[in-house]
């Protein structure tokens, strides 16, 4: 989560310090064996709590804890697993993620000693491990990487569309092999390749390997292993990945890596690098600091820096692909823009970089305008009918959804005082998306518009200026920021917070 500029709530607070107690719980859910027998089939509380060894009273308060968050479900008397608990924690679950519980709990230990990290430096806490405590926690990481990459590894091919019938395609740091074996499943007629280090690569071939799938054993890092790979393969991927394996590594060494890969992929190849990107979003600087306390020299990189990055390689067109899980997909080419799906990830850097606080993309569909709003306007608005921006000059509510029906995508912007420069940003931003290929551009304002003291009552005075409020065709702006995450309220005292809410229609 991010605390936005106007979230002045102790909720918020609360909600940062207790976050632990929830993972507490899912652990303890799980090592208790609620999980596992409801999973088994539906029981009464008295028949879970008989086949559990907690005491009665306190196994009778975890359980109602457990519904009282959503973890477990009841009807007419018989508890069973939520839709969340079947998805995560189930262990039949394709999308299950009890190893990453179990290794979030180890990467806690260094978290701890975050101060000790700033004081002394990246690397402080990294020592060498005895040959069993390593194999140990390589299996236990492998399990977690695995499971979290058969959530994230759907979500990506989901994205990255538009492929040939087939081809190569080569993951760099393959892991378990979960990215390389969903593709394959998805693309039969395509050759898999998985790179990664000799152990690893040895523990994916404890389980069958795919008869379109072959194992490369090879320490990226070290030149002459990756430059046999390279000669392997030169011109002759057509798809090169490299799946949350760039913040692994120091800029010096991702820049050697992406130039000398890059020599296998085709004229006409994709290069995809998924990752947390820096400037995506809190969860990108989240890991950043991560890898500071976890890595040698780890870090999470801006999708600028990775666009430089593949530029200076020969990929000239890089197009962003946001992931409903977090993270994002730069997908490089050397000759022509990818023309799979794009993302307005580009339109959202340029909102903030505006100086608005928060850009959230949403669907026109869900704007809808109210006639209790414009009778607001209409009673009770002192500038009502003396505003060529404002009712009655303003869309009406027919007109407004009849407008909302021409786009598909839209981003909502928040921003603060002074409102002249709010609304001179908002046409700024417009004027980038047209320019960027957005041709249907177009913004609404928030507030009553600023360009002139007072309109005159022949014409308007700045049409290229003149955009309409949200609220003066009939929105609920409460409302429609409050479901992209922007909290608003009405003002109560001069010290309460301002700001105001714009919208980018975009195609």
């Amino acid at each position: 989560m991010k605390i936005l500029p106007s979230d002045n709530s102790y909720r918020t607070f609360c909600d940062l310090t207790s976050g632990y107690r929830m993972f507490c719980v899912m652990g303890e859910a799980i090592r208790s064996g609620v999980i596992d027998l409801l999973e088994e089939g539906e029981r009464s509380l008295a028949e879970l709590l008989q086949a559990m060894t907690l005491q009665p009273e306190e196994g009778r308060r975890f359980v109602e804890l457990l519904l009282n968050i959503g973890l477990l479900e009841q009807y007419e008397g018989r508890l069973c697993l939520s839709r969340f608990s079947r998805s995560y924690l189930s262990r039949s679950s394709t999308s299950g993620q009890r190893h990453v519980l179990e290794f979030e709990s180890i990467l806690m230990e260094n978290w701890r000693q975050l101060g000790t990290v700033l004081e002394k430096g990246q690397g402080a806490l990294i020592r060498e491990q005895a040959p069993e405590e390593y194999r140990e926690r390589l299996q236990l990481y492998q399990q977690a990487m695995g499971e979290a990459a058969r959530v994230r590894s759907r979500e990506l091919w989901d994205a990255v569309s538009r492929l040939p019938e087939q081809g190569t395609v080569i993951d760099i740091g393959a892991g378990d092999g979960t990215y390389l074996r969903e593709f394959l499943t998805r693309h039969p007629r395509w050759q898999g390749v998985a790179c990664d280090l000799p152990d690893v690569c040895n523990r994916l071939a404890e389980n069958p390997v795919p008869e379109n799938m072959c194992l490369f054993p090879c320490n990226i890092l070290d030149q002459q292993e990756l430059s046999r790979l390279v000669a392997g393969y030169r011109a002759q991927t057509d798809l090169l990945l490299f799946s949350n394996i760039c913040h692994c590594y120091s800029p010096d060494e991702n820049k050697a890596l992406v130039q000398q890969t890059g020599e296998m992929l085709a004229e006409d190849g994709l290069l995809v690098v998924h990752d947390f990107y820096r400037d995506a979003n809190n969860s990108g600087a989240l890991y950043d600091l991560h890898m500071l306390v976890n890595t040698w020299n780890g870090r999470s990189y801006s999708t600028a820096e990775t666009a430089a990055r593949l530029q200076n390689a020969g990929f000239a067109y890089t197009v962003v692909i946001e992931l409903p899980s977090s993270s994002l997909a730069l997908v490089a080419t050397r000759n022509a823009i990818y023309q799979g799906t794009s993302s307005l990830f580009g339109l959202k850097n340029q909102a903030l970089s505006h100086g608005f606080f928060a850009a959230v993309e949403l669907d026109p569909a869900c704007i809808r305008s109210e006639a209790w709003v414009r009778a607001k306007c209409s009673y009770g608005c002192s500038r009502y009918g003396r505003s060529w921006s404002c009712p009655p000059h303003s869309l009406d509510q027919a007109a407004f959804e009849e407008l909302m029906g021409c786009y598909s995508r839209a981003l909502l912007v928040a921003g603060q005082p002074p409102l002249r420069d709010f609304q001179g940003h908002l046409l700024a931003l417009e004027k980038e998306a047209f320019l960027g290929g957005f041709k249907k551009a177009l913004v609404f304002s928030g507030g009553p518009c600023c360009w002139c003291e007072s309109c005159p009552t022949e014409h308007c005075s700045h049409p290229d200026k003149r955009r309409p409020s949200l609220e003066s065709c009939g929105c609920d702006v409460f409302a429609l920021a409050g479901s992209c995450g922007i909290p608003v309220s009405p003002l109560r005292s001069s010290d309460d917070f301002v700001q105001y809410i714009g919208l980018l229609l975009v195609d």
